[in-house]
């Protein structure tokens, strides 16, 4: 402060008596040019981080600008795109395009498709994995081109401006300075100079960039900067990126949701017993087992054999109950035919007839 230093210039008392920090500023005060030194001093301090900040953003605008325009994977891209949009408005008033605008990258994958949950961006990045699988990933080559978005070179100049402005001072005031101690920030100055003439270039050759945009993308340099167009690219990278995500998401849902109708209906072909959840065979139902039976139809079931003479035992009574039958029949044929006062035959009464019930035809179990 020049009140401060006038005040100490005109202090003649004695030095001890003044604080610590008066002390200091009354012995830097002996130094010859010392304003100018320490402005020396902060400048070499600040001159690389500035600089170091200011070079990379213009090497990065540089190169994402000249790798956008020389990269034949994006040319082959934007003529795919135009090949789909041109196929998709066919029959349209916009189905023979020569061409697009290039808002149209920041804003594919905001066209929806007549699939849920699909844009035209998804198709694009399908018709690539089908038809051109080297392009799939173009835009790991543009990595930092998000980053670029975000300058504007008009900051760029104003900062070279500044560094300028500084530099120029320091190197007019320098020529107050005795030889020995100009020679300590000869090499700073120097290297200063170097910068401001590389960075000067650069940002020349980001203005020419913007031109080739331009002239390129047959832009409005109204409506179009350098800026706005690296902003569209990274949109379109960023989009892209996620649709080959999304894209192989949705293809391992519909291979699950496959794999699950298939299971389902081979399950619905499978025998009943087969079914999840349901018993093996050896559990069935008892009913559900003389049901099926029935249906099949009756199988005889093995007895155990008999002897000869059980065997001749059993035809006999069997003719025994025959007979009895026949005699039954012929009882109750007589009865309706005779008036009941006349049922008797020479006096006697006719045998009754044989109850079937009563008759044991002896077959042993």
């Amino acid at each position: 402060d020049k009140e401060d230093i006038k005040i100490m210039k005109g202090y003649e008392g004695d030095p001890a008596m003044l604080a610590e920090a008066e002390k200091f500023f009354l012995t830097l005060m002996k130094v010859p040019e010392y304003a100018l030194r320490l402005d020396c001093m902060k400048f070499s301090y600040e001159f690389k981080p500035q600089t170091e900040v200011l070079g990379t953003r213009i090497e990065n605008c540089l190169k994402a600008g000249n790798a956008i325009l020389e990269s034949k994977e994006v040319q082959e891209l934007l003529h795919i795109m135009l090949v789909v949009g041109n196929f998709i408005n066919t029959g349209g008033y916009a189905g023979n395009a020569a061409g697009f605008k290039l808002s149209l990258l920041s804003k594919i994958h905001e066209i929806k498709s007549n699939k849920p949950r699909m844009t035209m961006m998804h198709v694009l990045v399908e018709s690539i994995e089908k038809n051109k699988p080297d392009l799939l990933h173009f835009y790991k080559k543009f990595d930092g081109i998000t980053n670029v978005a975000k300058i504007d070179n008009a900051e760029n100049e104003r900062e070279l401006r500044e560094l300028k402005k500084v530099l120029d001072d320091i190197k007019g005031r320098m020529k107050k300075l005795d030889q020995e101690s100009a020679d300590k920030f000869k090499e700073i100055i120097k290297e200063a100079d170097d910068f401001c003439l590389k960075a000067k270039k650069g940002i020349e050759e980001i203005n020419g960039l913007e031109a080739k945009y331009i002239k390129f993308f047959v832009l409005d340099k109204k409506n179009y900067s350098l800026q706005e167009c690296f902003r569209v690219f990274s949109v379109f990278c960023d989009k892209f990126a996620a649709a080959i995500g999304e894209n192989k998401k949705r293809r391992e849902q519909e291979e699950r949701l496959a794999r699950r109708k298939a299971e389902m209906a081979k399950r619905e072909t499978l025998p009943r017993a087969k079914k999840k959840g349901m018993p093996p065979p050896e559990e069935e139902c008892v009913i559900d087992n003389l049901l099926s039976e029935i249906r099949g139809g009756l199988k005889l079931r093995k007895t155990k054999s008999v002897g000869a003479a059980e065997s001749k035992a059993l035809t006999r009574n069997l003719s025994i109950k025959k007979s009895n039958q026949e005699s039954a029949e012929k009882w109750r044929k007589t009865k309706i035919a005779m008036p009941e006062d006349k049922l008797t035959l020479n006096g006697d009464t006719p045998n009754p007839p044989v109850d079937i019930a009563q008759i044991d035809i002896g077959v042993k179990s």
